[in-house]
Order: C-alpha cells, then structure tokens, then sequence
C-alpha cells in the first residue's frame, strides 16, 4: 500500500512537471542529474517520515505491548529489540529510496520535444477499435467515451483494478470467517452435533443410574424431539509399533446429532470407529484401515469409518457404538433437541432443579463459553478490515485520479474545445472508476469465496476445524461491502477530478 501510494504520488508529480523535466533535458542536464534533484527530494522526506515512526513508537509501546507483557512477561533482550527496530527503520528508508528511483526511471521514456509541446507522455493506446461511437446504442456519448478509454488503456487501469479486487478480498473474507464462526453451523465442523441444550454429568457416585434415570425421563417428555445418551470410555488401542496407547471413546448413536466429518461418516455397526484428526495422526490410519481396541480383556478389531475435527478433550476423542460393560464410565453427555414451541429458558432450568448433578446448558452458552472470546476477537477485526480496506481503496483511488487528471490534460483539453463541460467530463471519469469498480468487485467476491476459503481455512485450522465452508451473510457480502466500496471509489473520484475544472484549453493546446 505504501509503495502503491509513493508510485502514484511520484507519477502524479512527474505528469505535472513533464514540460520542466522535457526542458531540463533540452538544455543537456544528464537524466542521473535530474534524478537526483527528486530523489534528494523524496530522500529528505523518507528521512523524516521513518524518524517520525520510530520516535511514536517509544510513545505508544507501552500501550500497544501491555497485553503482550499480561500473558507473556518482560523481555530479557531490550537493547537487541532496539537494534531490531534501529535495523527495519534503515531497511524501510532503504526500500523507499530503491522504489522511488525505480519509478523516477520513467525520465528515460520523457522526449524534450513532446513534453514541450504536449507538457505531457503521449501514451500508445491499443484495443478497443471496433467500440466505436457511431455504432453505440447502449450508453450515453460520456459513459461511452469513459469505458472506450479503460478498454484502450487496459494497463493504465490494471492498477486500479488490482486494488479494488485486494480492497473487497480483505473487506469479505474476514466477514465470512466472522460469519461462519457465528453461525450454528460451526460447531458441527468442531465436533459438536446441533441441539438445543448439552446436559453433562460427571464426577458423581452412581453415574450409570442417574443416567438411566434420565434417559427414562427424556423418553417420556413431550417436550422432546430428539436426544442421545453418549457415554464416554478409555480403552487402550494398539499402535503399529508393537505398544499401545489409552483412547477416550464415545459410545452411542452419533447419527442422531451428526457433525461434519473430513473424510468418511460416523460408525454405523459395532464393528466401525470413527477417529478425530490427532487420533488418526498419531495412529497413522486412515479411513477404511483397522485398528484394534482392548475391551473386556479381548482383542477387537475396528474398522475406521470416519475422521473428524474436535476441540473437546484435547482434539483426541473417538466415536463408536459397540457395548461394553467392564469399563469404567468418565462421563456422559446428553444433547436434547427440543420441539419449537418449547421455551428453552423454562426447560434449563427445570432441568437443572430436577438434576442438580449435572451440568446443563443451552448450546448458545455453551459455544460462547468456548468461541465467546474468539468470535469476539474475529468481529474485531472484520470490523477492522472494513474500515482499513474502504480507507486503502479511497487513498489509493484519490491518488490515482490525480495522477490520471495530469497526465490527461491534453486531452481534457481537447474534449473541452470540442464543447464538453466539465459535468461532462466528470461522468466520463465516473464512467471509468464505475467500469473498473464492477470488475473489481467481481473478481475480489470470486477469490474471497475460492482462495479465500482456503485462506480461512488455515486459520481456523489453529483451532482445531481442519475443513470447513464459508457461511456468507448476503446482506453484508453482497450489499453492504459493495455499497460501501462504491461510495468510496465514487466520493476518491470526484475528489481526484477537483483540479480538472482548471485545466484551460489555451494553455495544454498548443501547437
């Protein structure tokens, strides 16, 4: 973005100041001379913008590190940290004065006669023949005039058109992962079936009859659509090395809350497994592989159905659905569906009066106390993106209409003495930005949606869902983000256009 920015400014400037630099040249100044006139220029101002930097930094470091010093403690190496920062000041002033003179490499294409003449480069346009204006019947003359010239300039506007796709691909893909995390849906990529409450007991005496009781209890309420009794077990699982190793397993019927598996589906007979993805790894199975289990002093063989994502217990869990009676239960989870004219609020806590041992909760508390923070943290930064690629795009955009205005004087010049105003001319470069603008919005909805699902992906594979779909909010995707970019781009190309309205035929037409 800062190189972006430094370009536009630079060729802006050098579009401004062609006819001195064409007169520079005539008189014999060397091009390195000329050079280093601006690069001093720009030198001077890198100097002062990288000090600037690095003097607010000692400013605001202690707010900017506090959280990081909360979980993390002091750091024992201040002065190497110094040197760091002495060595990225040098490398950014460096890289500007690189860029700066890489772009003030266009002094080479500058011919003194035309920048005398013209006070502009004459550019080459190419394509766009058959667009012409005695067979148009679609657009008015100035949105005609406005994509003809994006359609003969096509490098010209690949810049803007770049920025554009990056400002929607950073404005929507942290809005679909924010989404999806948000959504119901989420949970079933974490190991998580969709119910309406999660009832859990454990550490209590008597745990297999307080959960038959309440098996018998649930049978018979009215209330209920759907539950399942999971009772959870440790068993040990031979590895390929000869060794063996202890599994928590799930026993019961996952086909009646299913979750969402990377590869496979849940266990169907008591002779399949279904493993979650650090299970799978540290066992080196796959699906259709066999593993075997010791249960009640036997040997038996399972065959792998699934594999899954899990955050609970350490992303190390199983499902099955074989009996066993020999091993003793560490838990039992009970996910109830209940009927949609139920108050959920009344049943809780009917629930929770009536069973004082267990731990019940609706499963919107129970994602919010395990993604409360996080989706928290990710809707922080969607709404950061929004605002930081709405500001990008708009800075951009006003740069590059000032730069296109200077170098398009000359024509400007020429479609005013042919009679357009500068209301018409205006339309003509709104014409422009709109063309480039429906590209762009396009083309960045089609990439957040394809590599930007995967980007999120490896993200929210940090914690712990190693596949998973985008959940897009079409009011906000498809609505409000472009909305907001349009705004933008129109609002950066009406500021742009401010210095056309001066732009006078008897001084850029001359022969």
């Amino acid at each position: 973005v800062a190189f972006l920015c430094i370009r536009f400014t630079l060729l802006a400037k050098i579009e401004d100041e062609t006819r001195e630099i064409g007169v520079m040249k005539a008189i014999g100044l060397r091009i390195s001379d000329i050079r280093k006139i601006y690069l001093s220029k720009y030198a001077a101002l890198a100097l002062f913008g990288c000090l600037s930097g690095f003097a607010l930094s000692f400013l605001f470091k202690g707010l900017l590190l506090e959280n990081i010093r909360l979980h993390m403690g002091e750091a024992d190496n201040a002065s190497l940290a110094l040197l760091v920062g002495i060595a990225g000041v040098v490398l950014i002033f460096l890289s500007i004065l690189a860029f700066v003179n890489l772009v003030l490499r266009r002094f080479n294409k500058i011919s003194p006669a035309e920048a005398i003449r013209y006070g502009s480069v004459q550019e080459k346009t190419a394509g766009a023949k058959h667009f012409t204006l005695s067979q148009n019947r679609f657009f008015s003359t100035n949105v005609f005039l406005g994509l003809k010239d994006v359609l003969g300039r096509k490098r010209l506007y690949f810049t803007m058109l770049a920025v554009l796709v990056i400002a929607a691909f950073i404005m929507l893909v942290p809005q679909n992962i924010s989404n999806t995390m948000a959504s119901e849906d989420f949970m079933t990529y974490m190991g998580i079936g969709l119910s309406d409450v999660l009832i859990s007991i454990q550490q209590t005496d008597n745990l297999i009859e307080k959960a038959a009781a309440m098996d018998d209890a649930f049978a018979q309420d009215p209330a209920i659509t759907s539950y399942a009794v999971f009772v959870s077990k440790s068993f040990e699982v031979k590895t390929g090395e000869g060794s063996s190793k202890r599994i928590k397993v799930e026993l019961g019927d996952h086909s009646a809350f299913p979750i969402q598996y990377d590869a496979g589906h849940a266990p169907e007979s008591e002779n399949e497994i279904a493993l979650s993805i650090m299970n799978a790894d540290e066992l080196g199975v796959v699906t259709g592989e066999t593993i075997t289990l010791l249960v009640d002093n036997e040997e038996k063989s399972l065959v792998v159905s699934g594999i899954y994502s899990d955050i609970t217990n350490g992303g190390k869990t199983a499902q099955a659905r074989f009996k066993d009676s020999s091993t003793d239960i560490l838990w039992v989870k009970i996910p109830v569906k209940f009927a949609d004219n139920v108050q959920e609020e009344s049943k809780i806590s009917e629930y929770a009066a009536a069973y004082p041992y267990a731990k019940v909760a609706s499963i919107d508390e129970h994602l919010s106390q395990t993604f409360g923070p996080t989706i928290s943290a990710v809707q922080k930064v969607a709404g950061a993106a929004i605002a930081v690629s709405l500001l990008i795009s708009g800075l951009i955009l006003l740069l590059f209409m000032k730069m296109l205005v200077a170098k398009d004087r000359y024509a400007i010049a020429v479609t005013k003495s042919l009679g357009f105003t500068n209301t018409d001319i205006r339309r003509q470069y709104l014409a422009r930005a709109g063309a480039v603008m429906i590209m762009g919005l396009v083309l960045g909805t089609l990439l957040a949606n394809t590599a930007g699902e995967s980007f999120g992906g490896l993200l929210i594979s940090l914690f712990g869902a190693s596949t998973f779909k985008f959940t897009v909010n079409p009011w906000i995707a498809y609505v409000l983000c472009p909305l907001g970019i349009a705004i933008t781009v129109t609002a950066a190309t009406l500021a742009g256009l401010s210095g056309a309205g001066n732009i006078l035929i008897t001084e850029n037409i001359k022969e």
